[in-house]
C-alpha cells in the first residue's frame, strides 16, 4: 500500500499544477499569436509573390522596349552550324542618290561659261547634268508641287590662255543632291518637333515621296551645326548677358558615352532665347561653363549642389515650384505613417500659405521698399516653420531634409525674387526641356558626343528663331 503523501508534499505539487496551468494558458495565447501572424505574413508573401510576377512580366517588356527582342535561333537541325550567305559587295553607286527620270524634272536651267576671268576663250567644252532635289516651303517657294527636282546643264571649259578650267556651276559632290528647303525642313523636324531619324524618314517619303537615309539626315546635321556655329555662339553670349536666367538639366543618353549623358538649358528669362547644351556629365564644370564669368545676373535654378556653388557668378535664386513639389509629394504620401499624417499636412498648409503669398506679391507693381519688406515677413515666417518640432512621434526624413534646405538657403536665396523682381519658380527651363524629354523617349538619346553637339546647335537655333519669328520661321532660319 503506498505511503500517504505529506501535507507540505501536496501543497508543493498543487502549487506546481496551478503553474503548469498558467503556462498552458500563456503558451495557448502565445500560439494564437503566432497561428495569426503566419495567416498575416502568408498573406503577405502571396500578395509579394503577385507582385514580383508582375514586376517581372514589366521588367521583360521594358528590356523588349530597350533592347529590342532576342534574335531567334536558325532553323534547322539543332547543333549544326548554318553557315550565312554572304552579302555581295556593295558598288560605289549605292551610297549615292539615284538619278531622277525626265519625267520628274520641273526645272531646267543652263548655266554656260562663255568668257574666263582672266579674258580668255574657252575649249574643249563638256556638258555635265547636276540634280538637286528639293521640296517647297510656304515662304521660300513660289507655287506648290509635291517635289522639286531642278536639272542644271553645266558646261565646264579650260581656258586657251591660262589652262584653268571653269565651269557654270560646282559639279563637286554628287550627281544629285538635297537643296536648302529640304535641309531646313530636316532640322527643323530633329530639333523642334522631336522626331527621330525614322519618323522623318517616313514623314519625309509620305508627304513628298523623298527618299531620305539616317546618313543624310546625320550628315545634314553636321553641316548645318558647322554652318550655324557662330550664330550659336553669340546666342550663349547674349543669353549670358542677360539680366535673369533660368537654368536646368535632364539626362540625355549618349550611346559612344557608355549611355552617360546630360542636357543642360540656359534661358533668358525675358525673352524667347533659349540655349542647349549636351554633355557627357552633369558635373559643376558643366555649370560654369553654362553661366561663363563674366555673368552678373540672377540665376534661377534647383538646389543641385554646381549651381549654388560659391564659384559661380552672380545671385541665385531658389526655385519655388521644386521646394512646394517636395512637401507636396510626402503630404499626398500614401504609405506616410498615420501619427504623422496630421503634422505633415499642417507644415503642408502652412508652407502652401507662404508661397501663395510670395506668388501674390510678385504680381503687385514693383516698389524696391516695400518688396525688402514683404522679404523680411516671410523670411520670418520660414524661419518659424523650419525650426518647428513636430510631434513626439518623429517627422520623415524628406521633411526634415527640407526644413534644413529652408534655413541653409536663407533670405538671399529664397527671396531675390522680390528685391529683384525675378521670377520665383524655374518652371520656364522645366518647359523648354520637355522637349528634349520627348524626343528622349521616341530616339533615346545620341550615337555620339558629336552628333550631340550638333543636336544642342540645331535645336537652339530652331526653337529661338521659332520664337522670335513666328510669322517668317523658315526665311529667319534661312538667313543664318
Amino acid at each position: 500500500m503506498p505511503a500517504k503523501l505529506s501535507e507540505a508534499v501536496v501543497k508543493q505539487r498543487l502549487q506546481e499544477l496551478r503553474n503548469l496551468k498558467r503556462l498552458y494558458q500563456q503558451a495557448k495565447l502565445r500560439e494564437a499569436k503566432k497561428d495569426v501572424r503566419i495567416a498575416e505574413l502568408e498573406l503577405t508573401v502571396a500578395d509579394l509573390e503577385g507582385k514580383v510576377d508582375t514586376q517581372a512580366i514589366q521588367i521583360a517588356e521594358l528590356q523588349t522596349m530597350v533592347f529590342g527582342k532576342k534574335r531567334r535561333p536558325p532553323t534547322g537541325t539543332p547543333g549544326t552550324d548554318r553557315q550565312a550567305t554572304p552579302k555581295p559587295p556593295r558598288t560605289r553607286d549605292s551610297y549615292r542618290r539615284p538619278l531622277p527620270p525626265t519625267s520628274v524634272v520641273t526645272i531646267t536651267e543652263s548655266r554656260p561659261v562663255s568668257v574666263c576671268a582672266c579674258g580668255g576663250s574657252f575649249e574643249n567644252i563638256t556638258t555635265h547634268d547636276r540634280y538637286v532635289e528639293d521640296i517647297p516651303l510656304p515662304e521660300l517657294t513660289p507655287g506648290f508641287v509635291p517635289k522639286l527636282v531642278t536639272k542644271y546643264t553645266v558646261q565646264r571649259g579650260v581656258c586657251r590662255n591660262c589652262g584653268k578650267p571653269t565651269s557654270g556651276r560646282d559639279l563637286g559632290g554628287a550627281s544629285v543632291s538635297l537643296g536648302p528647303n529640304v535641309r531646313l525642313l530636316i532640322c527643323h523636324l530633329v530639333s523642334v518637333a522631336g522626331m527621330s531619324y525614322n519618323q522623318v524618314i517616313q514623314l519625309c517619303s509620305t508627304l513628298y515621296g523623298l527618299t531620305i537615309s539616317d546618313g543624310e539626315i546625320a550628315g545634314i546635321v553636321r553641316s548645318q551645326h558647322q554652318t550655324w556655329l557662330p550664330a550659336y555662339q553669340q546666342l550663349k553670349a547674349n543669353i549670358q548677358a542677360a539680366s535673369v536666367v533660368n537654368a536646368d538639366e535632364t539626362p540625355w543618353p549618349i550611346q559612344g558615352e557608355e549611355g552617360r549623358g546630360y542636357a543642360w538649358a540656359l534661358c533668358d528669362a525675358l525673352s524667347p532665347r533659349v540655349y542647349f547644351t549636351l554633355a557627357s556629365t552633369r558635373g559643376a564644370v558643366h555649370a560654369r561653363t553654362l553661366f561663363g564669368a563674366d555673368f552678373s545676373g540672377v540665376r534661377i535654378s534647383d538646389d543641385y549642389s554646381p549651381y549654388r556653388s560659391d564659384t559661380l557668378p552672380g545671385r541665385q535664386q531658389l526655385c519655388w515650384a521644386h521646394l512646394y513639389r517636395c512637401i507636396r509629394d510626402l503630404r499626398f504620401n500614401a504609405n506616410l505613417p498615420t501619427g504623422q499624417l496630421s503634422p505633415v499636412a499642417c507644415w503642408y498648409e502652412a508652407f502652401c500659405a507662404i508661397y501663395q503669398d510670395l506668388r501674390m506679391y510678385l504680381s503687385e507693381p514693383y516698389d524696391k521698399q516695400v518688396r525688402t519688406a514683404q522679404a523680411n515677413e516671410l523670411w520670418s515666417r520660414v524661419r518659424a516653420l523650419a525650426s518647428q518640432k513636430l510631434s513626439a512621434s518623429g517627422e520623415p526624413a524628406k521633411l526634415a531634409r527640407l526644413k534644413a534646405q529652408l534655413l541653409r538657403a536663407g533670405p538671399d536665396r529664397l527671396f531675390t525674387c522680390l528685391t529683384e523682381n525675378t521670377p520665383c519658380d524655374n518652371n520656364r527651363a522645366e518647359r523648354d526641356l520637355r522637349q528634349l524629354v520627348l524626343k528622349r523617349k521616341r530616339s533615346f538619346g545620341s550615337q555620339t558626343l558629336a552628333g550631340a553637339n550638333a543636336l544642342s546647335t540645331i535645336l537652339s537655333l530652331c526653337v529661338t528663331t521659332l520664337r522670335m519669328h513666328p510669322d517668317n520661321y523658315f526665311k529667319a532660319l534661312a538667313t543664318l
